[in-house]
């Protein structure tokens, strides 16, 4: 059916805009919408005033604006531009098929806000003053932002140039501005609306026949088991993963998942110890312990992430399962309890999951065992802070902070103040030096470890009393104060490496396990620190979850050709959030829209490709930012390429440049992330990045510089954040290999 009635055709069959409406939204809603599908949503118009979104077929062709600008003060302006606008909508938007009837009038509608944006600007009339009209939009105007710009600057061409463009004899204002407008929506609607709307299709191949409402079943396989999660439920110190691992070491086929990298060479190098063959598998390292015969270890120590949910277990150990609610990381191990394909799943964790646990698996037929531990020696929160300020400190105490900037202004406090030496960890230290100032303190080589909320997972710590200097800490976006898992999590950590021995050594010995302290720095801290371990429990309402690669894409079938998968994603997130059951919630999209912003435009790399890049450890420095698009147009180009051959700063990799305050600890973190990240590139596209042994080199020595300069610490080199200045580099060139 073709719609061919013009605009006074209408006014004439509906002499009231009132009755227009009425009938324009009745067919609308029942024809029009039938026509074609939004599979990405329809356009929101959060820029239109109230009044036009609630009625969003309005046939006032005016702008009512409150700010001061050209469209208020020239009346000439004014009319000429509404004639104009006018005249598009009677041609560009009246008069077309259902489907494109609703299409154009979005395209019409985004045109709106558009220029509503524009007549907000209290700098338009500076705008427009200095704007230069460009050839090439003169010709195929096509930026919507700048429209009202483009039209004051219609007369800044010649008579004879618009003569040529609009092929006429006589031209008008009227006429450019009518050239203009319609070239605006025509971009509008075939960039911006087109390409995110489709037919509708055949009832079988909707979208909805995409099963997303129950993550339980994007595993198909895992659901063929009839598998028993055994919860090993606890505070820290209770031996509840100890317990787990026992189980772990005495089966065929097994998997430890831990959350750091470090935990899991941790477990890899203990097992190793014990004459257990185990395999390391992380996302930056893989080693495979072959027999004689060439066959891997049946046992497997990784990361949570890397779990193979592809492969069939005896036993799969997942640590630290209360991260199941971490907003960013969570799916990792929600998406390993649902489709991990073993016998036994041991979960290790705080209390504070168990109802949610208890739910998943009635989901998944699963059956559930529980085993609560209470803690492993007692822990006493002090009556008072600490005495006598930094002098109160001693021998065994752990200083907790949460900035980089905050703990080495604490160590050179420490040092400045007392004779204790001072060892430190924090989120952005590579992991070999978080060890490293971890077994300087177990061992007694420094006295006091000042640290921020990484101590409190991941490493065995001979910690004697912590010490809170706040209970607040930044989430990204704002100071919020630590929940009660935070402080019991970080506050739990005192007396933790002694219980620990005592439980491997002898389980019968629990009684005579060493007593933790917890203090603060001052008595507001150390008040909201008591009200934090002495909290109820506060128990998780929901998992967080991410659809699978394979889930995804089926789902993109659905969607226009043309579509980034930025927005894909962000469509994705949306429909499994309203589908998917109240257990479970969506991950935060955040660090992954960073990621695909910067290798989006590659569209040589394909779409399953561009998900797995979305995942890639990239640090939120603009070096390591800068190195991944290097290594993403590496993979956009299919090069092979060593890490020595990028324009890197390698050469201040030199024993040298240790005592050069110049050049920051921060650049050399900086650094060894782009090694880590090549690492983790490297064993997914081996093909593409090669010759991992120089790789190793440059890690090596740069944990080496790294570990040094904490040593030397004078000042604190994030007291005034900012780049390595020119001056420090001048000297040390980038050293580049022959591309292969």
């Amino acid at each position: 059916m073709i719609w061919k009635v013009s605009e006074v055709c209408i006014k004439r069959l509906f002499p009231s805009r009132g009755h227009f409406q009425k009938h324009w939204n009745s067919f609308y809603s029942t024809k029009a919408s039938k026509s074609i599908e939004w599979p990405l949503g329809k356009p929101n118009f959060n820029h239109l005033p109230p009044e036009e979104r609630k009625d969003i077929n309005c046939l006032d062709f005016s702008f009512p604006s409150k700010t001061d600008n050209v469209y208020t003060r020239n009346p000439t302006f004014k009319d000429s531009f509404s004639k104009a606008i006018r005249n598009v909508f009677n041609s560009k938007v009246i008069g077309f098929t259902i489907e494109e009837t609703e299409s154009k009038t979005m395209a019409w509608l985004k045109l709106r806000e558009s220029i509503y944006q524009q007549l907000r600007d209290k700098d338009l009339d500076m705008k427009i003053s200095k704007y230069q009209l460009s050839l090439s939009e003169l010709i195929h105007p096509s930026y919507p932002s700048s429209l009202l710009l483009q039209l004051h600057a219609s007369d800044q061409v010649s008579d004879t140039q618009w003569k040529a463009i609009l092929k006429k004899s006589e031209i008008t204002t009227i006429d450019k501005y009518i050239y203009v407008i319609g070239n605006v929506f025509d971009f509008i609607y075939r960039q911006q609306i087109l390409p995110v709307v489709t037919p509708v299709k055949s009832s079988a191949n909707k979208e909805e026949d995409v099963d997303i409402s129950n993550p339980a079943e994007w595993f198909p396989e895992a659901r063929k088991w009839r598998r028993e999660i055994i919860m090993h439920v606890g505070p820290t110190n209770s031996g509840k993963t100890y317990r787990a691992l026992q189980r772990l070491k005495h089966c065929n086929r097994g998997y430890y998942a831990g959350p750091l990298r470090l935990l899991a060479r941790e477990i890899y190098e203990r097992f190793k110890n014990e004459g257990i063959r185990c395999n390391l598998l992380t996302g930056e390292e893989i080693i495979d312990e072959l027999d004689e015969m060439g066959n891997p270890a049946g046992l497997t120590s990784g990361t949570v992430e890397m779990v193979p949910l592809s492969q069939k277990f005896d036993v799969v150990v997942l640590d630290e399962i209360q991260m199941m609610g971490d907003s960013d990381r969570g799916w990792a191990w929600t998406n390993a309890l649902l489709g991990v394909q073993a016998r036994e799943v041991h979960l290790c964790g705080e209390k504070s999951t168990l109802p949610l646990i208890k739910k998943i698996v009635k989901m998944t037929g699963d059956k559930l065992v529980i085993n609560e531990y209470e803690r492993l020696g007692t822990l006493i929160v002090e009556d008072a802070p600490i005495k006598n300020g930094l002098k109160g400190l001693r021998k065994g105490d752990c200083v907790v902070a949460f900035s980089k900037k905050k703990i080495l202004d604490m160590k050179l406090r420490i040092e400045k103040q007392t004779n204790l030496k001072v060892a430190v960890v924090y989120g952005s230290l590579p992991p070999e030096t978080r060890i490293q100032q971890a077994t300087m303190f177990n061992n007694g080589d420094c006295d006091v470890l000042v640290a921020s909320d990484a101590v409190g997972m991941g490493l065995n710590l001979s910690i004697e009393r912590v010490i809170f200097t706040t209970h607040m800490k930044f989430n990204g976006q704002e100071m919020v104060n630590l929940t009660s898992s935070n402080v019991k999590q970080i506050g739990g950590r005192a007396g933790r490496f002694r219980v620990a021995s005592s439980v491997v050594k002898d389980m019968r010995n629990e009684k005579r396990a060493s007593i933790g302290y917890i203090t603060a720095i001052n008595s507001e801290v150390l008040s909201a620190v008591r009200d934090g371990i002495n909290a109820p429990v506060e128990y998780l309402n929901s998992a967080v979850v991410w659809p699978t690669d394979e889930i995804c894409g089926k789902l993109m079938t659905h969607y226009p050709a043309r579509t980034k998968v930025s927005t894909l994603l962000q469509t994705f997130a949306t429909k499994v959030e309203q589908r998917s059951a109240k257990l479970f919630t969506l991950s935060d999209l955040k660090n992954r829209l960073n990621n695909i912003g910067m290798f989006e435009h590659l569209h040589e790399i394909p779409f399953f490709e561009k998900l797995r890049l979305s995942n890639a450890p990239v640090k939120d420095l603009p070096l390591v930012k800068k190195a991944y698009v290097e290594f993403c147009h590496t993979i956009a180009r299919r090069e092979t390429r060593s890490l020595l051959s990028y324009p890197f700063s390698f050469n201040i990799l030199d024993l040298k440049c240790i005592k050069n305050e110049k050049i920051t600890l921060e650049y050399y973190e900086s650094l060894h992330n782009i090694i880590m990240l090549f690492f983790w590139l490297s064993n997914r596209y081996s093909n593409y990045f090669i010759d991992q042994e120089s790789a190793y080199e440059l890690k090596n020595i740069c944990e080496m510089i790294i570990f040094e300069k904490l040593d030397r610490l004078k000042r604190n080199p994030y007291a005034n954040r900012g780049p390595p200045t020119a001056n420090a580099l001048s000297h040390f060139t980038p050293r580049r290999q022959k591309q292969h």
